[in-house]
């Protein structure tokens, strides 16, 4: 729960924050701030060179935990920094090419929010590893109010209603969440300056992160492919409005957070212990309720961005059920794919990426010239159906074999529903909104075993703490 706390007060703030931006800035400095966002992650993906993954992997296998952080922290570090000295001449031409804007002060602010993103990846693994959920939820809520601050600020007629002023006000919530970081971690990286490294060390935690650097390039292609197409083929307005749809689907992506924070820890410790992996099984099928859940409940409430969006970005709610197939799935396939991670065939991740990346290039420009930001949606919505098939086989290829039927048939007939409100929920939106209304009773009683077994596992969970869920049962007990 503490975990949890964080990523849902974050997607609240965000849901308040996303409006705003719309309202105070113009569509295309909305797109603009959408290639600051892809920029920013691509940047970590990179130049960490996979060693995040590695320093999840070994944390319970070092006894020095503070050599393992510098061994993890240094290379891509020092890296990043070359880069950046690198591309001192080009600095005019790259702010051109990304923001369609001549002046290279967009590109340094991009710059510094790279190094920050990236110091700030690695302090927060530490306390995802040490289970100390209330800071991690602190330092995910910060940003989001720092950021929408500084937005309210920007508001008054005083300020020019740029993108300068959006993208130092998006560096400003980087560097709150920094010290944040900085200080709840002081601890561990203040030892870690001095903790000796050895070679032999770096070299061996690189083996295991370097074909995950291939993957997450790769990945993050998967995840930028829409917007990078929408940003050649298209316009900024396309983009802004791909952006929005994509920042509603806030609900999705708090599941995903929640769920990556704790499953990895939790799978490599089961592993450490020897516990029998069989429950990864009824894990699947519970995640699988939960999704189906949040999706239909999209569906559902779509409506409500009608409310609180411009008038120009009236595609959104039929455009955010196709984009948050992305966070859902995603987060299915942690579950489905965690026979990869234990069997170290890391080659596997990038393999699967790498067949949903081509399949998202290939529709995106084909459907983007001629449909837009809806044809962006719809190529992701199919990229990672197949990223989540793909992922599954594999895992059941090189671990285990475990029931996958079930779960592909929902996860299909969720994309398929979602791809026809696209298209046909303008002309026919009451009928889509009785169809998505109709498909809640038929989860909650086909997942009626799953609802049951999680109910009785946060029962067990708050009885334990001492906190029963339902008050008026009588006396504590702990177990």
């Amino acid at each position: 729960m503490a975990f949890a706390f964080g990523p849902v007060a974050a997607a609240g703030l965000g849901l308040l924050t996303v409006p705003v931006i719309a309202w105070i800035f113009p569509p295309a400095d909305v797109g603009r701030l959408n290639i600051v966002q892809i920029s920013v992650s691509f940047g970590v993906l990179l130049f960490n060179l996979g060693l995040d993954q590695a320093y999840v992997r070994e944390y319970h296998e070092w006894s020095d935990r503070g050599a393992l952080l510098k061994s993890c922290f240094a290379p891509g570090f020092a890296l990043l920094l070359l880069v950046m000295l690198i591309t001192l001449p080009f600095e005019r031409r790259i702010s051109m090419w990304l923001f369609g804007l001549d002046h290279v002060a967009y590109y340094w602010v991009l710059v510094a929010c790279v190094i920050v993103s990236f110091i700030s990846r690695f302090l927060s693994l530490i306390l995802r590893m040490q289970s100390r959920g209330l800071a991690f939820s602190m330092s995910q809520v910060m940003p989001k109010i720092v950021l929408l601050l500084t937005l309210c600020v920007l508001a008054w007629p005083a300020f020019a209603k740029s993108f300068a002023e959006l993208e130092v006000a998006y560096l400003v919530s980087l560097l709150s969440v920094l010290s944040l970081y900085t200080w709840n971690t002081r601890r561990d990286w203040v030892p870690a300056l001095n903790a000796a490294a050895s070679r032999s060390e770096v070299r061996g935690l690189l083996h295991f992160g370097v074909p995950l650097i291939f993957a997450g390039v790769a990945y993050w292609g998967l995840d930028a492919t829409s917007s990078l197409v929408l940003r050649s083929l298209s316009n900024f307005s396309e983009l802004a409005v791909y952006s929005v749809s994509m920042s509603f689907a806030g609900v999705g992506i708090v599941f995903q957070t929640i769920f990556t924070v704790l499953w990895a820890p939790m799978v490599y410790k089961w592993v450490a212990h020897g516990v029998d992996m069989r429950r990864v099984d009824h894990i699947a099928q519970q995640a699988l309720a939960v999704v189906c859940a949040i999706w239909i409940l999209s569906g559902v409430f779509s409506w409500v961005a009608d409310l609180i969006l411009p008038a120009r970005y009236v595609q959104v709610k039929y455009f955010m059920l196709c984009c948050i197939g992305q966070p859902l799935l995603y987060t299915l396939s942690e579950v489905t794919c965690v026979g990869i991670g234990i069997t170290r065939k890391s080659m596997l991740s990038l393999w699967s990426t790498l067949s949903a990346l081509v399949v998202n290039v290939a529709v995106s420009v084909w459907l983007v010239p001629r449909h837009g930001a809806a044809g962006a949606v719809v190529a992701n919505a199919l990229a990672f159906l197949i990223f989540f098939v793909a992922r599954t086989e594999a895992s059941a290829h090189v671990w285990r074999r475990f029931p996958r039927t079930r779960l592909y048939l929902f996860v299909t007939a969720a994309v398929g529903l979602s791809i026809a409100t696209l298209v046909f929920g303008p002309k026919l939106p009451v009928p889509f909104g009785f169809v998505w209304l109709a498909m809640l009773p038929l989860v909650g009683w086909h997942f009626r075993a799953e609802w049951l077994d999680m109910y009785r596992s946060l029962h067990r969970a708050a009885s334990a703490e001492g906190t029963p869920l339902l008050a008026g049962r009588g006396p504590n007990v702990r177990s």
